[in-house]
């Protein structure tokens, strides 16, 4: 007589979309979410955007606030996503993680579950400095902003499982915010999202040019045509920035609405695939350890 052997999946889509619900529903019923990603996109984009664009001008052929409408997204994206895993310390506190640990769904099912959920309120609030694209002067094209959710998507889904590890390591619900901060900050600061690595900054004249002979130009590496000074990170700032895993997707979405990269796109690519599954990976075990406390 064969025997059976019953092999749970490690895959339920059940639970997936049960937590993906969960997530996003809570969202949707947190206005302060929304009001928070409104009004960093108010103070980055149009006040200090407008206020530091009347100063620096231009920025390799864009003006300020043409150039850091990336970076606002990016900021959003990282507030979203530690804010999800956030939650994660709550559900902790009152029990509620414990009773989804130890319940028959794959532990897998729940990660992803969780993660996902994350990266959907990460992409919507991502989403909401493009609302202000006709207003900076940013032209946005189907393919434009395709690239730039995918990307948003993708740096989401690895923020959240950061999130998670970060989430797990703590007992309560005061040291998340400090330590989360702590990483928002860096990872924001440090990606070229509110200054080039190399840049020409400060130029006149490129912006007063028709558009079509200015993208003309770009297709040249031409993105100024006078005035201005050479602005160089130093080596060691420059590696930081190399090193940061967001500074390859936020170039990626600068280049999918702006034309405009300084990085290898390749590496983004790259990038948005690796740092996904291995935060993945990590979130699971992070709460692989707390089923076996």
């Amino acid at each position: 007589m064969t025997a059976v052997v019953d092999i749970p999946t490690a895959l339920d889509l059940r639970v997936i979309a049960m937590l993906w619900r969960r997530e996003v529903s809570a969202y949707l019923s947190d206005r302060t979410q929304i009001f928070g990603g409104f009004s960093r996109t108010v103070l980055w984009l149009v006040i200090l955007g407008f206020g530091l664009g009347a100063t620096l001008r231009e920025i390799e052929g864009y003006t300020y606030s043409q150039y850091i409408l990336p970076g606002v997204m990016v900021l959003n994206v990282l507030f979203a996503s530690m804010q999800s895993a956030f939650a994660l310390v709550y559900d902790r506190k009152h029990g509620l993680l414990r009773q989804v640990l130890v319940s028959p769904a794959p532990l897998l099912s729940v990660t992803l579950g969780k993660l996902t959920g994350g990266a959907t309120i990460a992409v919507l609030q991502g989403s909401i400095p493009l609302l202000f694209a006709p207003l900076v002067g940013v032209p946005l094209t189907v393919s434009g902003l395709l690239i730039a959710w995918a990307v948003m998507l993708a740096m989401g889904f690895a923020l959240t499982g950061v999130g998670v590890l970060i989430a797990t390591r703590i007992k309560g619900l005061k040291g998340f915010g400090s330590l989360s901060n702590g990483v928002i900050q860096p990872l924001y600061f440090l990606s070229g999202s509110i200054f080039p690595l190399k840049g020409i900054v400060g130029g006149i004249g490129f912006l007063d040019i028709p558009q079509s002979l200015r993208d003309e130009l770009r297709q040249y590496g031409i993105y100024a045509i006078g005035g201005g000074w050479v602005v160089e990170l130093p080596l060691w700032l420059e590696a930081i920035v190399r090193a940061n895993p967001i500074s390859y997707q936020l170039d990626l979405m600068r280049h999918a609405l702006l034309g405009f990269n300084q990085l290898p796109l390749t590496t983004g690519a790259v990038v948005c695939v690796a740092f996904p599954l291995a935060a993945l990976a990590l979130a699971q075990w992070s709460l692989q350890r707390l089923t076996q406390d």
